[in-house]
């Protein structure tokens, strides 16, 4: 199953190279990611405070980012499947329903407000959650738009369009939120992935023809009994990545809504530390691309878990907006080398007709593992205060970098 990619020809479905269509993927992705970016960044910055205003509890914020959150339970399980339908139908129509899923689940955060009930988020967070069905095909639609000698500069400039949209879209989102109210912003978020949607109809090419076949329930069922078997060859990769996520979910996943708790920091206060978090994340991207293309792929994550920790022990140490706005500014530079060095990593080592699944798989598990982390972090709060899930979260990453640091492995030949 491991794959040497460096030495093979120019990926793509049938292995000649890319077409001019299959290279224009990159700026339509790039858009695509651009939009999703703002809404990404403006419900960030807003959602923790919102949940909390219409009287959820920490453990019930847990709870609603346990099940869609960014990295909650729907949000994992759909991958595997998207990543195997994607290698049967084709990547562009699975971000076509992606962005359907996201429409949807914000109209439900709308008619919360409306009605004041947290209870509407739930389906809304699950729909959200549900429109990663996409990452598997879109992450391997940017491997099949580009050289295997660029891969990490390509998603190093994706991701650049993220960081740049959060520039901006989390402070504004923020400042909405506080002057017009929590629906306006989530009515700009709709109409951005509507736009995102017309743009993939409309623009995007496909990039995998081959392996379409018709879909068999067994081969779904045999997809989601290993799910928890890593690749051969990956299991210290893969065990490195379930430990970080986990210990991740304790106290980062429900930070804006412990800073909203303990500190009173306004939505414009945590809209404005992500756009510090974005601004870093933007400046930085592109570089290290090129670096993790050059230099490999381990020595980054190490950098990147390094960072975290360090991070999380500010979060102890100080109290004041300053000095969390500060902190932002580093935190945003995990972003840019962790997921470029451990997707460049994942690709590298996985032959072309799996990489969709095995990206799905890998999320599947980390976020199946995650689970209940931000629930029992809000637990923590619950009985310790601010500094439960904090300090869990430090202990947690500095045995992860541990993990990182032992288990991980290089592709054979380098990323």
């Amino acid at each position: 199953m491991l794959y040497q990619s460096k030495e093979a020809e120019p990926i793509g479905p049938q292995c000649k190279g890319q077409s001019n269509s299959q290279k224009g993927n990159i700026q339509v992705l790039a858009a695509i990611t651009f939009l999703g970016g703002i809404r990404l960044s403006m419900v960030l910055a807003v959602w923790q405070p919102f949940a909390l205003s219409l009287g959820a509890s920490m453990p019930v914020l847990g709870l609603l980012e346990s099940l869609g959150g960014r990295m909650g339970l729907a949000t994992g399980l759909i991958q595997p499947l998207g990543g195997r339908l994607s290698d049967h139908v084709g990547r562009k129509p699975l971000l076509a329903l992606a962005s359907l899923m996201a429409v949807l689940g914000l109209s439900f955060y709308v008619l919360a407000a409306m009605f004041g009930d947290w209870r509407l988020l739930i389906p809304g967070t699950i729909l959200i959650g549900l429109a990663a069905i996409s990452i598997p095909a879109k992450d391997a639609m940017t491997a099949e738009s580009v050289k295997s000698d660029e891969r990490g500069m390509a998603y190093s400039a994706i991701m650049f369009f993220v960081a740049v949209s959060g520039i901006f879209a989390a402070t504004l989102g923020g400042f909405i939120a506080d002057r017009c109210g929590y629906p306006a912003v989530f009515l700009l978020c709709i109409a951005g992935e509507v736009l995102a949607l017309l743009l993939v109809i409309s623009f995007l090419r496909e990039t995998f023809s081959r392996g379409r076949s018709s879909l068999r329930p067994g081969r779904f069922r045999r997809g989601w009994a290993r799910l928890v078997v890593p690749p051969r060859g990956l299991w210290g990769f893969y065990a490195a990545m379930v430990a970080d996520a986990f210990v991740g979910g304790l106290g980062s996943a429900i930070l804006f809504g412990l800073l909203s708790k303990t500190y009173h920091f306004t939505t414009s206060q945590l809209g404005i530390m992500s756009s510090a978090f974005f601004t870093s994340w933007a400046l930085s991207q592109l570089p290290i691309g090129k670096l993790v293309d050059r230099y490999g792929c381990k020595r980054f994550i190490i950098i990147s878990k390094l960072i975290d920790i360090v991070v999380i022990a500010g979060w102890l140490t100080f109290t004041s907006f300053k000095a969390f706005i500060l902190l932002y500014l580093l935190y945003g530079l995990i972003p840019p080398i962790w997921t470029p060095a451990t997707l460049t990593l994942l690709m590298g080592s996985i032959s072309e007709e799996e990489r969709a699944e095995a990206r799905g798989r890998l999320s599947a598990l980390t976020m199946l593992v995650r689970f209940p982390a931000p629930f029992i972090g809000g637990l923590l709060y619950e009985r310790v205060g601010f500094r439960g899930p904090i300090v869990a979260n430090l202990v947690g990453a500095t045995a992860a970098l541990m993990l990182i640091f032992l288990l991980v492995r290089e592709p054979a030949g380098g990323a």
